[in-house]
């Protein structure tokens, strides 16, 4: 391969033929401003001391939102035991707080023989519940939830009568 000289630059037989003004056409003109045109733009002028009273008469007060209790909504699995009247419900992402207190909670509904619980790291809590014949598992859950929020309720009355 042959070596080009430091000083010759090389030069391209296509970019001669073309004429400045087959660019010029493909793009748009742009017109370009003065100095004197940028400074004729109206800035906003300050506000007399009358017409900043009327603004502040108008200013609107934002009405407050209604709190919305911030629900957090559990997972559950309720399979069927062993038995007719043995049921094992799963909760997910509970520990022993939510389960040690709703199984104290079901064991003083009418109508439960026995309710415990088991955690573990590996699988969700799971409570075992057996019921007396004749009673319904939908029933007694929703009984256990009531319980335990008119707790929950009470406790936060004597909170907020501390504070």
């Amino acid at each position: 391969m042959p070596k080009k000289k430091k000083g010759e630059p090389e030069e391209d037989s296509n970019f001669e033929d073309l004429e400045e003004e087959e660019f010029e056409s493909a793009y748009p003109e742009i017109e370009k401003k003065t100095s004197k045109e940028i400074k004729d733009v109206k800035e906003p002028q300050p506000l007399a001391p009358e017409e900043e009273e009327e603004i502040e008469e108008f200013e609107y007060e934002l009405e407050e939102e209604p709190e919305i209790p911030d629900y957090k909504y559990l997972n559950l699995i309720l399979n069927r035991g062993l038995s007719e009247n043995d049921f094992e419900l799963k909760i997910e992402g509970q520990s022993h707080g939510l389960c040690n207190i709703f199984v104290k909670h079901l064991l003083n509904i009418e109508g439960v023989n026995m309710a415990a619980y088991k955690y573990t790291h590996i699988d969700p809590a799971q409570i075992f519940i057996r019921l007396e014949p004749g009673h319904k598992i939908k029933e007694i859950l929703y009984m256990g939830i009531e319980s335990l929020r008119e707790e929950v309720l009470e406790v936060q009355k004597i909170f907020n009568k501390l504070v």
